[in-house]
């Protein structure tokens, strides 16, 4: 029993930084049709129906697109990979004819992904992207697929349409550095520009809020939320403390001073207030 209770002990422990792991892609050979292949093969997830849904998405995928040339082989590439979605571009070639075809995984729901699950479907979406069947995710932004087994030989950052991103997603599919009010005094060092999201205490129902202040244009609020403690959740409690997010958007390289300042929008002083400075290579 001791035994047992340790063993239980120790999984509650790792689940949560199981949670922020990137999806298990193995590899695995198969013969389809005429065809030989190397596909991948997707482990160790939440829901063992919905991967058996994808693992036998990927293989049906694979065996039409090799049917497309007649045979030949079969391989693929990792585009995307985070703890509950995959995108992979699957390649069939034999001889001078080759077709490629995109898949994006959702682990949490058995299907493709699709542009309208992270992106609200505006006019400036649509231009960028033209015909949602067509997009590969990847990890800074999307390639496109002119014609049906075309290459993917566009490509269009996320950051381009982050203004029109259903914000509360953007941590499934973006690489977003998570901050608190830890970051006062302190700077932040980005490979490259990108997502930041500040989680900080708040109550909105006293009229006060997080407000940011930046000394650049290049840094821009992209959108917020509000948490409340799961247990006042239940409760259908009003009015209680949380957690406010608000998302940053770093534009373009550079140095960059952020401030905040808790505060009412109708007062000049705030309850509290810190800054931090962020730099974005690339």
């Amino acid at each position: 029993m001791k035994l047992l209770l340790t063993t239980i002990l120790c999984l509650l422990l790792c689940l949560p930084a199981l949670a922020d792991q990137q999806t298990t892609v193995l590899q695995e050979q198969a013969t389809l049709g005429k065809a030989s292949a190397t596909l991948p093969y997707l482990d160790g997830s939440n829901d063992v129906e919905y991967e058996k849904q994808l693992n036998a998405l990927i293989r049906t995928t694979a065996t039409k697109l090799s049917k497309e040339v007649g045979g030949g082989a079969v391989s693929y590439t990792v585009k995307l990979n985070r703890p509950s979605l995959v995108s992979l571009l699957l390649t069939a070639s034999n001889g001078d004819q080759v077709a490629y075809q995109g898949l994006n995984l959702d682990l949490t729901t058995g299907k493709e992904f699709t542009v309208t699950d992270f992106f609200v479907d505006k006019e400036q979406v649509q231009q960028a992207l033209g015909d949602y069947s067509r997009v590969l995710f990847a990890e800074d932004g999307f390639y496109l697929q002119q014609e049906k087994y075309g290459a993917y030989d566009s490509f269009v950052p996320y950051n381009k349409l982050l203004d029109h991103m259903r914000i509360g997603e953007a941590g499934r599919i973006m690489q977003v550095a998570r901050l608190t009010a830890a970051a006062s005094g302190k700077t932040l060092v980005l490979d490259k520009p990108g997502l930041l999201a500040l989680k900080l205490a708040s109550n909105p129902s006293t009229g006060y809020g997080w407000h940011i202040k930046t000394d650049s244009a290049h840094v821009v609020k992209v959108g917020s939320t509000f948490i409340i403690p799961r247990e006042e959740e239940e409760r259908q409690a009003v009015g209680v403390a949380g957690t406010e997010i608000l998302f940053l958007n770093v534009q373009q390289p550079g140095t960059y001073k952020v401030q905040l300042e808790y505060k009412r929008p109708w007062e000049r002083i705030s309850l509290e207030k810190f800054s931090f400075t962020v730099i974005a290579q690339g």
